[in-house]
């Protein structure tokens, strides 16, 4: 079964685990928004999730292997939208 919205609702705040070639990064999930005028596409809810990390690494637009202490395992499709004030943000869309 397919994430969905409320998956990642629950873990708002939360440090997920992402496996670089040489290591890992940890992303923290700092929103999920549901995206207007779509409430599911085939059974599937239309989102994205937001993570943030420091500025000292920018991660490039691609899949990554990630685990998280409730979600367990997963792969998402990643790309940086930019930094804010606290550290450079990515975006995973779910459609």
């Amino acid at each position: 079964m397919p994430y969905q919205y409320d998956d990642f609702e629950n873990c708002l705040n939360q440090q997920f685990t992402f496996q670089l070639d040489d290591g890992s990064v940890e992303l923290q999930l700092t929103s999920v928004e549901k995206h207007p005028n779509s409430d599911t596409v085939n059974d599937v809810q239309v989102f994205s999730a937001i993570f943030r990390g420091d500025n000292t690494i920018t991660l490039p637009q691609q899949t990554y292997a990630i685990e998280h202490d409730t979600m367990g395992s997963m792969h998402l499709f990643i790309v940086p939208i930019g930094p804010d004030d606290k550290g450079m943000r990515y975006e995973a869309v779910f459609s």
